[in-house]
């Protein structure tokens, strides 16, 4: 798979420009202006309150927030500006998660939006990676089985459970259960950052979410609320459940016909498409972040079609220009505000439009902050034959709700469990050159 990405790299696309142009906007007196974002971006107070953050022990930050750490202030800085945007970080997020982000990105922040530095696929991750590897799997006779839910495992010995000994599921309606010897192995990816996602339309908003919305995800969060109950070992779901507010975002996927936006978006930022990771609206009362990608993004996709993407941060505040709360406008309300912010013509644009947006109860819930227990080691303490994969399962040092970290704990859960003298790539991070960058 890597060598056809590095072909397609070297023959059939446009290499991208050495670095973008532009990485956030704001609202000028004449329109959308460009906002420096070249260096540290952030003073010198907060500069050494940087440096005693990054030299901090992780397990003094347990449970703590970035805003309980530093001063508002320092929320309003270039800096906070480039990191929450690029990470989806908020202040009330972990203090843990962003000390993680700052001791492995920091040495590269100034190339974070360059395309050029990152491996792209030829289309979207679905097309590029999940269906290759599935033919792949299927091929050395991988069972998959669809329709299924696994309702609960059963461990013994109930005081202390260290082995995974049957499977309980539901396959198409019907009550099953799995034998597993103890020599089988169980993995498990115990919760998801896209549940309760709920999708709008071009002319209606995601439905609102329902009084029984906790009820509605735990049917997908209940394995892991059983693995909790059975020992502490397998982490507190109930930590990152119950707090919609502090983890909701929205995101947006535009369909458009023609070149037109295209053509405003390329001269106005001086970057073609798929050269940056993402353009940030500095002053949007929703928090917008865009993503213009390369295209094609699908391998139907006509020459003439362009997909974008974007997301929010801020979904329940008001926008600059609909003044109603993101989660209550449609696609076409979202991208009328998109384009007031770039100064684009609204109605000629929305005429060659389709936006769909998708609201995400739980979406940033991985960055949530929380106690030393409450996320399940890969390895769980003691246990045999069950590891713990995914967003939610705890990788020391890493930073999670990425595919890196998804990738890097089924690593870490294959070549334990199955005695390989193997390790995964160490998570780079040198605090030396960190704090050396800071003093600049």
């Amino acid at each position: 798979m890597m060598d056809d990405i590095y072909f397609m790299e070297k023959t059939q696309r446009q290499p991208p420009q050495d670095f973008a142009m532009t990485r956030a906007l704001r609202l000028g007196d004449s329109g959308p202006q460009v906002v420096p974002t070249r260096g540290i971006q952030v003073g010198f107070k907060h500069r050494l309150e940087l440096m005693k953050f990054l030299l901090e022990r992780e397990r003094s930050l347990d449970a703590k927030s970035i805003c309980q750490i530093f001063e508002q202030s320092f929320f309003k800085t270039g800096f906070w500006m480039l990191w929450s945007t690029a990470f989806a970080l908020q202040p009330w997020h972990s203090a843990v998660e962003f000390r993680r982000h700052l001791r492995k990105y920091l040495e590269d922040i100034q190339h974070i939006n360059d395309v050029k530095k990152a491996y792209r696929t030829k289309y979207n991750l679905f097309d590029s990676i999940t269906l290759p590897i599935t033919e792949f799997l299927k091929g050395e006779g991988v069972d998959f089985r669809f329709n299924t839910e696994v309702t609960d495992l059963l461990l013994y010995p109930e005081s202390d459970p260290t082995t995974v000994s049957e499977i309980k599921l539901i396959k198409d309606g019907d009550e099953c259960l799995i034998m597993l010897d103890p020599e089988d192995i169980c993995f498990v990816d115990p919760g998801y950052s896209r549940s309760g996602a709920v999708f709008g339309s071009d002319n209606a908003s995601p439905p609102y979410l329902t009084s029984n919305w906790e009820d509605l995800m735990m049917k997908e969060w209940k394995l892991w609320q059983k693995l909790s109950d059975k020992s502490s070992k397998f982490g507190n779901p109930t930590n990152f459940l119950l707090r919609a507010l502090e983890s909701g975002v929205e995101t947006f996927t535009t369909t458009l016909w023609g070149p037109q936006f295209m053509n405003l978006y390329e001269k106005l930022t001086r970057d073609r498409p798929g050269t940056g990771a993402m353009l940030s609206l500095t002053d949007s009362k929703w928090s917008i972040s865009l993503t213009i990608p390369y295209q094609l993004i699908f391998p139907t996709q006509p020459l003439d079609v362009h997909v974008i993407c974007g997301y929010a941060l801020s979904p329940s505040n008001e926008g600059n220009f609909v003044v109603k709360p993101m989660f209550a406008c449609s696609g076409q309300e979202i991208f009328t505000e998109v384009l007031s912010h770039l100064g684009f013509p609204v109605q000629s644009v929305l005429e060659t439009a389709t936006i769909i947006p998708c609201g995400l109860p739980l979406g940033t819930a991985p960055f949530l902050t929380r106690g030393n227990e409450d996320c399940p080691h890969v390895i769980p303490p003691y246990t045999t034959n069950i590891a713990c994969v995914g967003q939610f399962a705890e990788l020391p040092e890493d930073t999670t709700l990425s595919v890196e970290y998804s990738v890097r704990s089924a690593q870490t859960a294959v070549y334990k469990l199955m005695g390989l003298r193997k390790e995964p790539v160490k998570t780079k991070k040198n605090i030396l050159l960190e704090l050396f960058d800071l003093l600049l």
